[in-house]
């Protein structure tokens, strides 16, 4: 029973792998939610003319502008032709420090050009930025109107800046950044952005005032894209989605780039939408004056959004920003449920009440250790010891079903061909020798939820990203690039069946053989955080098994 129950885990292994790479390439796209109102399929509209149209404007000189007639009440104001050059002033940029992230804001437009994190380096050593912008599109946080010309203004124009560098200490914890808008237009903007001391949250309020405009009812959003930084060449990639990811009506939404053609809309009990990968994440969290979150597409290039609440063009709205790690700990301490940005798969999501606490034990370890390796080592240590008397069972029950199976075969050979009377035998034989047969399976079954958990919590936590254990191994979250650690826990499970009772028929017993050349092929290219705890635990099972078998009497 045992060796069925462990060749039934190898398989569920195996099965549960797979399962990643078949939801990669054949799941079908999350469900959208409908949007309570049908959003139009065009998102710029012409400036309506209250009253006929003036007469022609006269053509421009060589290096001039020209400008196009808008009606504004009694007066002719010009909106500018979005994408040309016609802003005067400087860009300033801006640089805020605050302790795990540094920020450069420009004042063209009040948007974001980077977010530095220090502590965490890409593939080539370089330090992460979070902004990631692709020549002629819009930069992260840049405001957009429904109109062409007056989403022009509100990218391209130059704000005047509160301060041109803003570091928070622990004197200083916390710090306001505002850009001013005044345009010749009449169109007025604030936005004002708030920052904490060693945090990844950012609160931002915006206030537009349309001025002449305000007869026109213009629309206006915030914007992040059209990507997000911090991307890693990863073993995991096919279990992870990076892109936009909405939560919305407690439910998790990831909208791939092929689902979308212009824009989608969500709404009802949003909490945020975000860019994310697997380490990191963009997210915009609504606070008040949002009506609603958005998916769209610029020129093939993804962006996600708040739609604002408007009132004859008026705005005020606030939201938060959280640019940072996918960190457990960080994302529950930063609330609405941004905790979610984590995904751990079909499988791991059925026992992320698991992962958690793997996690917070983990990291507890880790500060008194400051080393991930031995932080595995403990918790690996602490879950034999909770799991001890169970597996302790098991293995007396092993070692009880050894000793009866002579009386085993011997009741088989006598009774041939009659099953009812073999049961009724050995169940008497297992009552009068007190072996339960069933004793070494339960054991194991409660093992597999706790390993599942661990395989996500050690596979996608960004906490091993980079962590060093010792010697070769520099990097936990990545496979062991010299093999040493899967062909040591292939040893050790092979020592493991050496020390095994040989109970079963012969065809079990020869494919129990094989198991360690199959975990060791499969290993080969799991992280090497979680081929040590693997290591360690069989380790630990041939010490408790050696005790049973070789050194107990009873």
């Amino acid at each position: 029973m045992e060796n069925r129950v462990l060749l039934a885990f190898v398989l569920s292994l195996l099965v549960f792998v797979g399962w990643g790479y078949f939801l990669a390439e054949v799941s079908p796209p999350p469900e959208k939610i409908e949007q309570a109102e049908k959003p139009a399929q065009k998102t710029d509209k012409a400036l309506p003319p209250p009253m006929p149209a003036p007469m022609p404007a006269p053509m421009p000189q060589p290096g001039q502008t020209a400008p196009v007639p808008a009606p504004v009440g009694d007066i002719q104001k010009t909106v500018p032709l979005p994408g040309q050059p016609q802003f005067s002033g400087k860009e300033v940029l801006v640089k805020v420090f605050n302790g795990r992230a540094n920020l450069v804001f420009s004042s063209k437009g009040g948007s974001l050009r980077e977010i530095v994190l220090p502590e965490y380096k890409d593939d080539l050593g370089n330090i992460v930025n979070l902004v990631e912008h692709h020549e002629g599109n819009k930069w992260p946080l840049s405001l957009e109107s429904n109109n062409a010309g007056i989403s022009n203004i509100l990218q391209n124009a130059f704000y005047e800046t509160s301060a041109t560098t803003l570091t928070l200490t622990e004197s200083i914890p916390t710090g306001t950044l505002t850009f001013i808008l005044k345009h010749e237009s009449g169109l007025e903007v604030i936005r004002e952005f708030t920052f904490q001391l060693n945090s990844f949250m950012v609160e931002a309020k915006t206030t537009i005032l349309p001025g002449p405009y305000a007869a026109n009812n213009f629309q206006y959003r915030v914007l992040w894209g059209p990507s997000l930084g911090g991307k890693v060449e990863s073993q995991t990639d096919m279990f992870v989605f990076s892109g936009p990811t909405t939560f919305a009506n407690n439910e998790r939404i990831e909208t791939p780039a092929e689902d979308v053609t212009d824009m989608i809309h969500y709404t009802g009990n949003v909490n945020w939408t975000a860019f994310q990968n697997k380490y990191f994440a963009a997210a915009l969290v609504p606070v008040s004056g949002i009506k609603s979150t958005l998916v769209q597409k610029v020129d093939g290039e993804l962006f996600v959004g708040l739609d604002f609440e408007s009132v004859q063009s008026a705005v005020t709205a606030s939201h938060l920003l959280y640019a940072g790690t996918k960190q457990l700990q960080v994302l529950e301490g930063s609330g609405h449920k941004l905790f979610r940005l984590l995904d751990y798969g079909w499988f791991g999501n059925k026992v992320a009440f698991l992962v958690k606490p793997l996690l917070k034990t983990l990291e507890y370890f880790y500060g008194i250790t400051g080393n991930y390796g031995w932080s595995i080592i403990l918790l690996t240590l602490i879950i034999k010891l909770i799991f001890f008397p169970l597996t302790h069972k098991s293995f007396k029950s092993m070692k009880g079903m050894q000793k009866v199976q002579p009386f085993v075969k011997l009741i088989q050979e006598r009774n041939k061909g009659d099953r009812q009377k073999i049961n009724e035998e050995m169940i008497e034989l297992y009552k009068k020798h007190k072996v339960n047969p069933l004793g070494g399976c339960l054991p194991m079954l409660l093992q597999i939820p706790v390993f599942i958990a661990l395989y996500h919590a050690l596979f996608f936590s960004i906490e091993l990203r980079g962590a060093p254990f010792m010697g070769w191994i520099q990097d936990l979250s990545v496979s062991d690039p010299y093999y040493v650690t899967p062909v040591l826990m292939g040893a050790t499970m092979f020592f493991q069946q050496r020390l095994s009772p040989t109970v079963g028929d012969p065809v079990q017993q020869k494919i129990m053989m094989f198991l360690p050349i199959i975990f060791t092929f499969l290993f080969l290219s799991f992280p090497s955080g979680l081929v040590i705890y693997w290591t360690v635990n069989n380790l630990l099972t041939i010490s408790q098994q050696y005790y049973i078998y070789k050194i107990a009497k009873d």
